[in-house]
């Protein structure tokens, strides 16, 4: 299995698609920027609930504390002011877009299309399908938020000190993808299709993902 996730990364390239590539050598403007993440709010709000529902699908106890203990992690281990939800909105304001102008933009179908993937693969997909999607999706966050972390004082949009959230991820995530991963592979030789099928939906939906927000000001890539 993790030959498979190592060929999986290498063959999505993360960093070279066209969202990244815009943000690393400054052709990302911070106006398309700064929309893009305001979009992206709408995911990072709504990622805790599909996995809520998965939990209640999975069949061990211990599979289901996995994604207990991420959600926990989503609402700031019960300190909701370190939640994902509400970090993402303070890297926002120091964006210089307000809590209340971030809830008001209307949310574009890029992200509901991600969103409705998740909800329908939580909530009536395979459950090992739907972890290994989870997983994925976590997997690539960590190391692009890294880059998204570097694109930010690159351009000089913030300083190193004021990038809340994406700091955290690069870190947070590499554990939460560990504990999905852990989840599923030891039922890799028997489930490999569906884990499998669920790895390639992640990666793909979530970088289709990007791929629409940077849609949004350039065209198609």
């Amino acid at each position: 299995m993790r030959i498979f996730l190592a060929a999986l990364r290498a063959r999505l390239d993360a960093g070279a698609t066209p969202y990244f590539r815009a943000l690393a050598d400054g052709g990302l403007s911070r106006a398309a920027f700064v929309d893009s993440q305001v979009q992206f709010f709408t995911a990072v709000a709504h990622f805790n609930r599909p996995m809520m529902l998965l939990a209640s699908r999975m069949p061990r106890l211990e599979e289901r504390l996995s994604l207990v203990e991420n959600v926990f992690d989503e609402h700031g281990r019960g300190d909701l002011a370190r939640s994902h939800e509400r970090t993402f909105l303070d890297l926002l304001a120091r964006l210089d877009v307000p809590e209340h102008e971030v809830r008001a933009r209307p949310i574009g179908p890029e992200v509901r299309a991600f969103n409705a993937m998740l909800d329908g693969v939580c909530g009536a997909g395979d459950p090992y399908t739907a972890i290994a999607t989870l997983g994925m999706i976590e997997d690539l966050f960590a190391v692009l938020s890294a880059a998204i972390g570097r694109g930010i004082v690159a351009r000089g949009w913030l300083g190193l000190d004021e990038v809340v959230h994406y700091s955290t991820h690069e870190v947070l995530d590499v554990e939460h993808c560990e504990a999905f991963h852990r989840i599923v592979e030891p039922h890799w030789p028997s489930r490999r299709d569906a884990i499998a099928a669920g790895y390639e939906l992640g990666g793909r939906s979530f970088l289709q993902l990007y791929d629409g927000l940077y849609a949004r000001h350039h065209g198609p890539a």
